[in-house]
């Protein structure tokens, strides 16, 4: 972030200085009392858990400069002195003045929007293209989780003069959010990866998150670059809203302008294929994920440089020396051939059916083992859901199950009303993922594949750690580590 006067944050805002300088040059913005470094300026953001004004002195203390707050001063500061060379800014709504601030900031710069988002792989997807673009261009992208009306504006205040295109991740949980995110930062380009049935619990049909995911394609000028799945069953709809905008398709199984053939796993190393770009160009390209899905996110990625014109090297490149995303199926190593595949950063429906044809595909003929957690956000259909998912199992050569969280319990039963043997099946309540651990150590063989996968409140990633402290007390640690 360039620096910037107290007094032009005022003006954007609409604030009111109640204290300090406000001729005085600020740098940095805070949120975190905990990650606050000192001389940035601390916003007082309320939230459902959480009111950063509890925060201020301990944020003044950590050498904050300043903060902005919309509550009562004399109230907060009654125990306390406060140096007289604290900015303290009044505004209405700290978040909103948040917001607005930067949405003030971001247009002090000329970048090239890219703005990504779909039921599933948008995260991974805004990696890929990212890492691609930035071997040509300097670039921001959004870090982390912060694709939301918080995130989006700390990453908006981290721009300087010297990037050129802002790649932005939008998350949403509800109609208007994706809307209310384009305030901020309107796309140039925008990316729909797909449309499933993630958040349907909060949205009531495919319909709804339909209507939500594509109000980021309304939000296109006359000159936007629509990048859509071809394979997608909304894609015609899709194409409805952009009509006479530039539109570049993606897919496998429709002719599209980025597609991929003759895809074969390397093992758990990751995927070959053809890339096909214009029915022009075929390069072959090993990609070092794993699931076909990770494919549509690669040719994504692949269809954003296309529109920017980035040359087929480059892309190549880029898809080569991808790194896997932390929990998103990445392969941990451990003694006697032993596999976790860690998918545990969310699950959905169509999610899980995809790491659970991955741990097949990338097993072959070892034993493989599914630890799946519950899949939340589902509404009244969860049940349904959850079902198909043992239903799903079923199908493929999965030797055990073992299930986490209540719901889980329906995965398990399906699973049993299905075929498979009752020692096949284990389930277990959330707080119990010790108990599980010691259940897997007898049920665990040399070269099985363990899967771990369930919605980001499960935490499914403490099974893996539980395990891993398990063999570090009996000396019988991993070797290899983590690919990523």
């Amino acid at each position: 972030m360039e620096d910037y006067k107290v007094i032009e944050l005022i003006e954007a805002t609409s604030g009111r200085i109640i204290q300090g300088n406000q001729n005085s040059t600020v740098n940095r913005v805070s949120i975190d009392s905990r990650t606050l470094v000192p001389g940035d300026l601390f916003f007082a953001i309320i939230g459902p858990h959480f009111d950063g004004h509890d925060f201020i002195i301990e944020a003044f203390n950590k050498g904050a400069s300043g903060a902005v707050v919309c509550k009562n001063i004399e109230s907060l500061f009654q125990k306390e002195k406060i140096d007289e060379n604290k900015i303290i800014i009044e505004v209405n709504d700290t978040l909103s003045a948040l917001q607005d601030w930067s949405k003030y900031y971001k247009n002090k710069f000329k970048t090239f929007n890219i703005c990504i988002t779909g039921s599933n792989g948008k995260t991974t997807t805004k990696e890929i293209i990212a890492h691609i673009l930035s071997q040509k261009f300097p670039l921001l992208k959004t870090s982390g989780n912060y694709n939301n009306e918080i995130g989006i504006p700390l990453t908006l205040l981290q721009l300087n003069d010297l990037h050129k295109i802002l790649v932005v991740e939008m998350g949403m949980r509800g109609l208007g959010e994706i809307e209310t995110l384009t305030n901020f930062i309107s796309p140039d380009l925008a990316v729909i990866t797909n449309i499933g049935e993630a958040h349907i619990g909060l949205l009531g049909s495919k319909n709804n998150i339909f209507r939500a995911k594509t109000e980021l394609l309304r939000s296109l000028g006359k000159d936007g670059i629509a990048v859509l799945n071809r394979d997608d069953p909304y894609f015609s709809k899709m194409l409805e809203i952009v009509k006479g905008k530039k539109i570049i398709t993606f897919g496998l199984e429709n002719k599209s302008d980025i597609m991929a053939c003759n895809i074969r796993m390397i093992g758990d190393r990751g995927m070959k294929f053809t890339l096909k770009i214009k029915d022009v160009e075929n390069r072959e390209i090993f990609f070092p994920l794993l699931g076909r899905y990770n494919i549509y996110n690669a040719l994504a990625a692949s269809a954003v440089a296309f529109a920017l014109e980035v040359e087929s090297n480059i892309i190549e490149r880029g898809l080569v020396d991808f790194k896997p995303l932390d929990m998103h199926m990445c392969v941990n190593n451990f003694y006697n051939g032993i596999k976790i595949l860690n998918d545990s950063y969310n699950a959905s429906p169509l999610s899980v059916k995809k790491a659970l044809e991955t741990l097949v595909e990338v097993a072959q003929n070892h034993r493989k083992i599914a630890i799946l957690g519950d899949m939340l956000e589902l509404g009244e259909k969860a049940d349904f859901y959850h079902h198909e998912i043992g239903k799903e199992i079923a199908k493929l050569s999965i030797d055990t199950l073992i299930t986490v969280g209540e719901r889980g319990k329906i995965i398990a039963q399906s699973f049993l009303e299905n075929g498979a043997k009752k020692d096949q099946v284990f389930s277990f309540k959330k707080n119990e993922k010790k108990h599980l651990i010691k259940k897997l150590r007898y049920l665990v063989r040399p070269r099985d594949f363990i899967l771990l996968k369930g919605s980001r409140e499960m935490q499914m990633e403490e099974i893996l750690q539980f395990w891993q402290e398990e063999y570090k007390k009996n000396n019988q640690i991993y070797s290899g580590g983590q690919n990523g």
